[in-house]
C-alpha cells in the first residue's frame, strides 16, 4: 500500500454529522497518528482529555483508577496538613539554637519549604503503582 492509498483510506474514515444547514466532521481519523509505540491510557472528561504513556497492561486499571483518585488525594493531604495552632511557644534556649543553627549553616535553612499538596498525591499514586 503506497501513500496514496493510505491517504485515501483515512479519507473514507472521515464522518460527519448534520449540525443545521451545516455538516460537521465529528472524528479524527489522523489523531492517532502521533502517538508512538507503547501503551497508553487516555481518558475523555468534559472539557479536558487526559493521555499517558508508559502504561503497563497488567496494571492498566490500576493506573486509571489511581488517575482519578489524585483529586481526592490532593483534599486528604490538604486537610490532613491544615496549619493548627501552636500549643507550645518557643523558649529562649530554643530560639537561640536555632540563630547558632542558622548563622553555621547558611541562610538557606531560615526558610523551611515542603512539598505540594500535589506533589505529595503524586508520589503516593507513583507508590503505589511501582513495579
Amino acid at each position: 500500500m503506497n501513500a496514496q492509498q493510505r491517504i485515501y483510506n483515512r479519507m473514507n474514515e472521515v464522518f460527519y454529522k448534520k449540525d443545521g444547514r451545516k455538516y460537521v466532521q465529528i472524528n479524527d481519523p489522523y489523531a492517532l497518528d502521533g502517538l508512538r509505540e507503547g501503551w497508553w491510557l487516555v481518558k475523555v472528561a468534559a472539557g479536558s482529555t487526559s493521555i499517558r504513556q508508559a502504561v503497563y497492561p497488567h496494571k492498566a486499571e490500576i493506573q486509571a483508577a489511581a488517575k482519578d483518585k489524585v483529586d481526592q488525594l490532593v483534599e486528604i493531604i490538604r486537610k490532613a496538613s491544615e496549619a493548627r495552632p501552636q500549643s507550645i511557644p518557643l523558649s529562649e534556649q530554643a530560639k537561640a539554637d536555632w540563630d547558632w543553627f542558622i548563622s553555621r549553616n547558611g541562610k538557606e535553612f531560615n526558610t523551611l519549604e515542603y512539598p505540594s499538596i500535589q506533589e505529595n498525591a503524586e508520589k503516593i499514586i507513583e507508590a503505589l503503582l511501582e513495579k
